[in-house]
């Protein structure tokens, strides 16, 4: 392992150690480890020489600036933020190896074409206010402000939280790279899927990211004493919500080959042993490759919820939190990074489709974008057992340290 793997290494141990939990890993948006790992990014990107700043939503920025007049931007990036009980590698990988890159950079007095940018993207997983990528919708202008008046399940505010750690809400337009002046994106990840061990590859390249809707599905019904209320005569908003997300789960094995749903989150009032319970709120996470049959899909949803909400005398609300098309990785960027690959000795390359959602997927909106996949063991991900090995991450170093390399001839 090399001096800049060991470091790589290193840094991905001591992000890991900055949790809100101390049984797990667990660094939501807006929380007190979120706010303490953002500083040591910020802290970690001036060591390696790059302008650093951290903007209204709490990315932390670092930048190697072009002397070419009218250069345009080209960003490195990926999140700090993660789920609960999280593994090490999902989001900060990217992250720490953009900063090894740009420190390379910057250590040789490279002559830049464009502007380099290291983008640690405060929000990806959508953990806390159910809202994917609200990191990168910000650099590229996608920001929705109806999202700030998202709550948290302790109902705290989109808004509060980002005033509470990171700036003003009124400046958040102010922050994005405008549409013009993107030059391109690329994003390290590890696969969290089995491919690339079953091919026995230590990285490969990214064809496209399967497209998602993510639904907020509330059912309400009337509480009443379990021990005197007759099955006949029930309004249980549980037992409606049951009977939605087996149809998920069957919808999802009648088109397993190109359809995945989800229920990974519920609240549920009252939460009593001897009270049947009156109102429940859970998530809905729908993926495919295909955007149009995922509509297709959400619609039929929407009615067999429907349908169990008559039948059980229950009232609903179906809120769409977040639509995302799939995205395609740009052709040129694919054959610049294919060839990048080729070069550092890797003979096999192969393209891969992302089932999981990245903030490629935000910047794809406003430029063309372009991934590298690493081996993760067993395919494991969202999880603590989440690893990538030294020797892995050392490739992927590699050809990145090549990819930037090929893209600063190209444009000079």
């Amino acid at each position: 392992m090399n001096n800049r793997t060991e470091r790589i290494t290193k840094r991905l141990e001591q992000l890991s150690l900055i949790s809100d939990d101390d049984k797990c890993l667990s660094r939501f948006f807006g929380t007190p480890a979120h706010n303490e790992a953002k500083n040591l990014l910020m802290t970690w990107m001036e060591a390696a020489g790059l302008l650093v700043f951290c903007d209204s939503l709490g990315n932390v920025r670092g930048v190697l600036k072009s002397n070419q007049q009218n250069a345009k931007h080209f960003v490195i990036g990926s999140h700090y933020d993660t789920v609960y009980n999280a593994g090490n590698f999902d989001g900060p990988l990217g992250i720490i190896l953009g900063i090894e890159i740009a420190q390379r950079l910057k250590e040789n007095n490279t002559e830049l074409p464009f502007h380099l940018n290291i983008a640690c993207f405060s929000d990806e997983e959508g953990s806390r206010f159910n809202t994917a990528y609200l990191g990168s919708s910000v650099l590229a202008g996608n920001f929705d402000t109806d999202w700030l008046l998202r709550t948290d399940d302790c109902n705290v505010t989109l808004s509060e939280a980002i005033e509470t750690y990171y700036g003003n809400v009124e400046a958040i337009s102010n922050d994005k790279i405008l549409e013009g002046d993107w030059l391109g994106y690329y994003e390290i990840h590890i696969e969290q899927g089995p491919v690339l061990c079953k091919e026995n590859l230590p990285i490969c390249l990214v064809s496209n990211i399967a497209s998602q809707i993510r639904v907020e599905v509330t059912w309400e019904g009337i509480s009443a004493h379990a021990g005197t209320s007759p099955m006949y005569l029930r309004d249980d908003a549980l037992c409606a919500a049951s009977e939605f997300i087996l149809e998920v789960e069957k919808t999802g094995q009648k088109h397993q080959e190109k359809l995945v749903g989800t229920v990974g989150k519920m609240n549920m009032l009252s939460n009593t042993s001897n009270v049947i319970p009156a109102f429940v709120c859970h998530s809905l996470d729908i993926r495919s490759a295909d955007s149009d049959f995922l509509i297709e899909i959400q619609d039929q949803l929407q009615h067999k919820a429907i349908e169990i909400s008559k039948k059980r005398n229950i009232k609903l609300s179906w809120k769409v939190m977040q639509m995302n098309p799939a995205v395609i990785c740009d052709s040129h960027l694919k054959d610049v990074l294919r060839k990048s690959i080729k070069k550092v000795g890797i003979d096999k390359s192969i393209e891969i489709t992302s089932g999981a959602g990245h903030d490629a997927v935000m910047i794809s909106k406003v430029a063309p974008v372009s991934m590298l996949f690493v081996r993760c063991t067993d395919g494991i991900s969202h999880n603590p057992e989440e690893y990538a090995s030294p020797e892995d991450i050392e490739v992927a170093l590699k050809v990145s340290d090549q990819f930037l390399d090929e893209l600063i001839k190209e444009f000079n």
